[in-house]
């Protein structure tokens, strides 16, 4: 992965354990996201080569599929508005899932829990999502 300049990335807090990353969800990473030239893609990658930096190995999860998942916890109601767009495009067999868990992260946002797939049961969610990331990234527009 590149090397990155990790003063940009200070205010956020992110805590690397086997097999996951916790992201604190609070006004610094929003302030993060908000800011020209950064994005929820660009923080992915920052913290996949932290994680591997850390943990000697890297984590089994996609820089699209963590995007996603940031953007899905940090912004609930403009991802969930962003996702309706294209509803109908979406399996069947995804919608229920995705209505609860994003009923689930607008009452658990402080900490984002992000995990391989064998520790979270969620993953298959974002990293099916993963597979529409140009039209959730354009819904999204610069915070992706």
């Amino acid at each position: 992965m590149a090397q990155t300049d990790n003063r940009q990335f200070d205010r956020i807090t992110v805590k690397y354990t086997p097999r996951m990353v916790q992201i604190t969800c609070d006004s610094n990473l929003k302030s993060y996201l908000k800011e020209k030239g950064n994005g929820a893609v660009k923080l992915a990658a920052h913290i996949l080569d932290q994680y591997e930096k850390a943990q000697g190995a890297p984590l089994k999860i996609s820089i699209d599929s963590l995007a996603i998942e940031i953007l899905g916890h940090t912004y609930t109601d403009t991802f969930s508005a962003a996702l309706a767009v294209f509803d109908k495009r979406l399996p069947s067999s995804l919608r229920r899932p995705l209505d609860r868990l994003t009923d689930q992260i607008q009452h658990h946002t402080e900490i984002i829990d992000c995990g391989e797939a064998e520790v979270d049961s969620n993953r298959w969610v974002w990293d099916t999502l993963s597979k529409y990331k140009s039209i959730i990234y354009k819904m999204m527009g610069d915070l992706a």
